[in-house]
């Protein structure tokens, strides 16, 4: 079932165990349901299965904007906090939050819908008599924002950033001289940058949590029976590393960051009591070369955030630093090959990159292509968690 969250990255959702979903059903995700009717994600829509092409699928495209704006509303307010302990009513919501009933009642419909909510206490009399429980899926991810499997902190950023169709036509005309947020927030000052990654870092985890548990079994670093190092280009936080490192006695890491950052990397570090195994090396990945003598060279959301000729700099780089036989590692959400095929949340987060970086979402072909011209081995894509895949290439 889908469930609204998420990057993706501004639609974003998940299911239970953080499934990532989708915004707007494409027609891969066409449902059939008992009574013949096609439904679009957990009925989001239902359209006619007869023969005759109707109007529904883009008017619900249009409409399904506000589904997000209520599901952003919700997490503002705190209503998943709110429920996490009992079963409530519109009517409680209502008064918790000085909202009208009427009110209320909409956005636990619409939360309903989206699997945050589940009935527990049907009314025959109307919706706003109905008794609301948090979904198991929701009380781990939306309840408690002092974990750190909690998803608000990544939903926020779209609290105060979200995207109007004017802002999007801003990032999409012409204009080279115009620059993005990444490149503005990385050219201020180092304290500037410092307490901008701090916030950045927050949202970050949010969103990497489920994608770093995934990624020891997916790479299979459970098996490792020898000392091998990976390292995490542009790592922040260092969740990724930090469950690398966990799953296994002969990992050792090293996150490469900024020297404005280190600090706060190694927060993340220490509270994991992992500092005799994570190292933090400093450089500008733009300008100095990578820590040599690795095993695997980690990518993670890095680089959708930049132009193309920025991103084979660093795929070399990574051939550089690995060992004989080690391994690239690009994590990111794909378009398909075919385009037409592309999740909701692909589509999403390449709309999302316009105002935010100079980057965008590869095709799986495109990455292998650009790991085999850079020299790579048996490039493959295998999938980490919902809709992220890896692409990996081995160094001959």
């Amino acid at each position: 079932m889908s469930l609204f969250l998420r990057r993706g990255r501004t639609q974003i959702f998940f299911n239970q165990g953080c499934r990532a979903a989708h915004f707007l059903a494409s027609p891969r995700d066409v449902l059939l349901l008992p009574t013949g009717r096609k439904s679009y994600h957990s009925s989001v829509a239902t359209f006619s299965s007869s023969a005759e092409v109707t109007n529904g699928r883009f008017m619900s495209y249009a409409m399904l904007y506000h589904d997000s704006v209520a599901f952003l509303l919700s997490n503002q307010l705190g209503i998943p906090v709110f429920m996490a302990e009992d079963p409530k009513t519109p009517v409680d919501v209502a008064k918790e939050f000085n909202l009208s009933v009427r009110g209320a009642s909409a956005l636990m419909v619409t939360l309903c819908r989206m699997d945050v909510v589940k009935v527990v206490k049907d009314s025959d009399n109307s919706v706003d008599e109905i008794l609301y429980g948090l979904t198991a899926s929701a009380k781990t991810y939306l309840s408690d924002r002092k974990t750190s499997a909690c998803v608000s902190p990544f939903i926020d950023t779209f609290q105060t950033n979200f995207i109007t169709p004017d802002a999007l036509l801003e990032s999409c005309l012409k204009g080279d001289e115009k620059k993005d947020l990444m490149s503005e927030h990385l050219e201020q000052d180092d304290e500037t940058v410092a307490n901008n990654a701090r916030h950045f870092m927050k949202h970050m985890n949010a969103q990497s949590y489920c994608c770093a548990r995934a990624l020891p079994k997916a790479l299979g670093l459970e098996r490792v029976n020898k000392p091998t190092t990976l390292l995490d280009v542009g790592g922040g936080s260092a969740i990724y590393t930090i469950e690398a490192i966990q799953s296994n006695p002969n990992m050792k890491g090293i996150v490469f960051e900024l020297p404005a950052i280190k600090v706060i990397t190694q927060e993340y570090i220490d509270e994991a009591n992992l500092s005799d195994r994570v190292s933090v090396a400093t450089g500008d990945f733009f300008k100095d070369p990578l820590p040599g003598s690795v095993d695997y060279v980690l990518f993670s959301n890095i680089l959708h955030d930049w132009p193309d000729e920025i991103n084979m700099n660093l795929i070399q780089k990574a051939y550089d630093s690995l060992n004989p036989g080690g391994k690239i590692v690009i994590s990111e959400l794909l378009l398909a090959d075919d385009v037409k095929s592309s999740t909701p949340t692909s589509t999403s987060m390449n709309v999302i990159m316009l105002p935010y970086t100079k980057g965008r979402q590869y095709r799986p072909k495109e990455l292998l292509r650009r790991l085999e011209k850079v020299g790579f081995t048996n490039p493959k894509v295998i999938n980490l968690v919902d809709d992220y895949d890896l692409v990996i290439g081995t160094k001959s």
